[in-house]
């Protein structure tokens, strides 16, 4: 289970938040004073490798722009990211995961897409935003 770290604007506290799932929380309020302004903010993480892998994931995780872009929450950094790690740990990229990136590659903002595909799971399609055609 994903923890999504936030900054609270009112108190200056680190948030923790643990979710069920992988999409970030609706409306994440501070634990500490409830306050509703919340900045996310990111932690490092380890990556398991092999002493093969060691140049590929430092290539990675060293690249000063790619990081800056993941620090904004621009989707454009999040798409190379994903691909370099598919890359990285020889993972095919599937026909959706293709299509989300695509669309984060164009800009558009991911809580956007990730919602986009949350509903064509359920049985609805991305040009109707989830709802079935009449």
């Amino acid at each position: 289970m994903p923890i999504y770290e936030y900054r609270c604007a009112n108190c200056r506290r680190r948030v923790d938040i643990f979710v069920q799932g992988f999409s970030p929380p609706n409306n994440p309020s501070c634990t500490t004073c409830g306050g509703k302004e919340l900045s996310r903010i990111y932690s490092s993480f380890a990556v398991r490798r092999s002493k093969n892998d060691k140049g590929v994931y430092d290539e990675i995780l060293s690249d000063s722009k790619l990081t800056h872009g993941l620090m904004r929450n621009d989707p454009r950094a999040l798409a190379e990211w994903s691909r370099k790690m598919a890359r990285a740990t020889g993972e095919d990229v599937t026909p959706e995961s293709e299509e989300i990136l695509s669309r984060l590659d164009a800009g558009e903002d991911m809580n956007k897409v990730v919602e986009d595909f949350k509903q064509t799971e359920m049985g609805g399609d991305m040009e109707t935003g989830g709802a079935e055609a009449e």
